[in-house]
Parts: structure tokens; sequence; C-alpha cells
């Protein structure tokens, strides 16, 4: 793995936000925790998860129980919908966003929406984070990056991300604002 500075003197405060940018393959805001706001975007409200669509600017929320997620509408009279890879989300609007879980080896999650809609950030998925994220090639990695060659495991541990190529290897740490190279996979990560 190398490192290419991009910025210098950054400061890297507690964070539980996170964008990554991987070359080739697009921007991704990763979340911790286990519960998430989301809705359309708004001045008057800041949900964790805004999409550029017609919904209400609080539209519900997304828990995760376990290796389980569910849904709970902005009522809060709703009952909590289990949410399983591929689920729809009901939420009124013209924006279909879906929530997937690729791998059996990680309780981690990714939002996605269909075009022409966008997440905020112009990020290309929200990812809701559980430790490990998988990024590369296969249909089983939370980041498909269908032109790279070799896959990587990030890793979130006491709130600093590491990464590793596939499973051989020491796990490194994750500087914000600097370029990694991991054998074919080059990824930035940044402050959100």
């Amino acid at each position: 793995m190398s490192v290419i500075d991009s910025q210098q003197n950054i400061q890297t405060p507690s964070a539980s936000r996170w964008r990554l940018w991987i070359d080739g393959c697009g921007g991704y805001l990763l979340v911790n925790g286990v519960q998430w706001s989301v809705g359309g975007l708004s001045r008057a409200t800041n949900a964790d998860v805004c999409v550029q669509a017609d919904w209400p600017r609080l539209a519900g929320q997304i828990s995760r129980r376990g290796a389980d997620y569910f849904w709970q509408g902005q009522n809060s009279l709703e009952s909590k919908t289990l949410l399983t890879d591929g689920t729809p989300f009901p939420i009124q609007g013209s924006a279909l966003m879906t929530l997937g879980k690729p791998s059996q080896l990680s309780d981690t999650a990714v939002l996605s929406l269909n075009a022409p809609h966008r997440f905020d950030q112009h990020v290309d998925g929200v990812v809701l984070v559980r430790e490990t994220v998988l990024v590369g090639p296969g249909s089983d990695c939370h980041l498909r990056c269908r032109g790279a060659s070799d896959r990587a495991i990030l890793q979130l541990k006491d709130n600093q991300w590491y990464a590793k190529a596939g499973l051989l290897g020491d796990f490194q740490k994750l500087e914000v604002g600097h370029r990694v190279v991991i054998q074919s996979l080059a990824m930035t990560l940044e402050m959100a």
C-alpha cells in the first residue's frame, strides 16, 4: 500500500461520518452508528441521509439491531419494518431507495437510489457501517468497483479507518485527506 499526501497539516477530529472517494468507482458516504434519520434535502432539518428528491424533510429512520435493519416512517405510531437485501423503502415520492447487504461476512449495509435521484454531498451511495466494508469487483462487495482486479477490506476501529489488500497482509491506517493505493484500488478518505 502506498500513501500520497493530498493535503498537509490536517486535523482529524472524532467523527461518525466520512466520505470515501474511490478512483474509477465513485464516492460514498460512510456513516457509523445504529440509527439514522432519512429525508429530503432541507435547510430546516439535517437528516443523517439526505436524498435530492420530493421526500419530506424527515421521512423516517433506519435502525440496526444485531444483523438486522429496520425502517420506521416519520409517524411514530407506524410499526418497524424489517429490511432485507434488495428491499425498497416505503417512502412516498419519486425516488426509490433500496438497502443492500451483499456480504454474509459483514453486517454493513449499503443504500442506493434509482437514477436520476442522488444523495446529498454528490455521493453515489451511503454505507451503514458495521465494522467492516468490502471493496472490489465481486457481487459480495459493499462498494463494487467493476474495473478493479483486487479486493480491499476496510475496517473501522475506535473511530479510525484501516485498510488491507484482500485477506492477506496487515491493516494499515487510512489518514484523512491522503490518497491511498491498495494494489489496483486508489481511494481518499474525507471528513463529512
